[in-house]
């Protein structure tokens, strides 16, 4: 019933009638790659020229990060309002959404993986999807690091493989997870020291500073990705300072707001926040779904995002204030 409510919705384009659920609040988007037009994986440059022609023409106010989280201190009044953010630092944002954003005169916070910028890094899930991708062998035996023997055949199969494998990684101390992915790509035999290239290409400091002076704000990530509770306390002051102080140097411009890698519930506690705070940050995003109000008290180191949907009807729904009363209803 109720899918069939949703559908009828759309259908009818009614989703003016629950604009009102706006009001004070704003829809966090999260972005992490844009794909060519035709790549499903994830959002791609089309569907995301189709999102933001969407909120042009239906009068959306699309503002900085900085400025809603402004608007959240200040109490200040919002209403049909959206921001997107991007992590990680591909350059795949530079070649295929920068060129929409500007287009449209939109703003956009990037989330920079200091030594993926610096090209010290090949990212750590993008390590395991590119020897299982890459690996002439056909089957991998992981039973020692708490896994399993998996038969690595097709690219789907190959696919899921890296899934279960990075959803295990996620859930280890960081140092775990570095040595199993050593010795994947080990027994794998595949050479990743020229990489990351194409796909996993990260940002260039010429491109970013060309992106700071048209509306794209930049703030750090991490220096190495590591989901911060999965390290002890010392690395996450440098985790958090490093990136920081590297930002702020190459832009002249403060990155006092940070992004959590990984972001859910169970990455972030107390200690993570006082390390925020002794290195100067005054807000960081996570990857949990909702909206923070302008008229309640936030936890700026809690900020909510949703994940940009590849269906219009979901993006539809988050824009438009239908979520955000799905979501009282919910909760009532």
């Amino acid at each position: 019933m109720k899918s069939l409510l949703l559908s009828g919705i759309d259908a009818l384009n009614l989703y003016s009638w629950f604009n009102r659920f706006t009001a004070d609040t704003a829809t966090v988007f999260m972005l992490h790659q844009v794909r060519l037009p035709g790549d499903s994986r994830e959002i791609s440059a089309d569907r995301l020229a189709a999102y933001l022609a969407y909120l042009q023409k239906n009068g959306y106010n699309v503002i900085s990060l900085a400025d809603y989280l402004d608007a959240l201190r200040e109490k200040r009044r919002t209403y049909k309002t959206v921001v997107f953010t991007v992590d990680d630092g591909y350059r795949d944002f530079y070649l295929n959404a920068y060129p929409l954003f500007k287009e449209y005169g939109f703003p956009a916070a990037v989330f920079l993986t200091g030594d993926f910028i610096e090209k010290r890094l090949f990212l750590w899930w993008n390590r395991i999807e590119f020897a299982l991708a890459s690996t002439k062998h056909t089957e991998i035996d992981l039973r020692s690091c708490g896994l399993g023997r998996f038969s690595l055949g097709s690219k789907p199969d190959r696919s899921l493989v890296a899934k279960q494998i990075i959803e295990h990684c996620k859930r280890i101390p960081n140092d775990a997870k570095e040595d199993i992915i050593a010795k994947l790509v080990d027994e794998l035999e595949v050479d990743i020291s020229g990489q990351p290239t194409g796909e996993y290409e990260p940002l260039g400091w010429h491109e970013i500073t060309k992106m700071s002076q048209n509306g794209i704000d930049f703030y750090p990530h991490s220096i190495t990705h590591p989901i911060m509770t999965r390290i002890p306390y010392g690395q996450r002051l440098a985790e958090l300072a490093e990136p920081k102080r590297l930002i702020e140097q190459k832009l002249g411009r403060k990155a006092d707001i940070f992004a959590y890698p990984n972001g859910e519930e169970d990455d972030i506690d107390d200690d993570t926040i006082r390390a925020l705070r002794e290195t100067g940050y005054t807000a960081a995003l996570t990857t949990t779904p909702g909206f923070n109000l302008t008229t309640q008290t936030n936890d700026f180191y809690r900020i909510h995002r949703f994940a940009l949907p590849i269906k219009p009807q979901w993006f539809k729904q988050y824009v438009s204030g239908l979520e955000h009363l799905k979501g009282r209803y919910r909760r009532d």
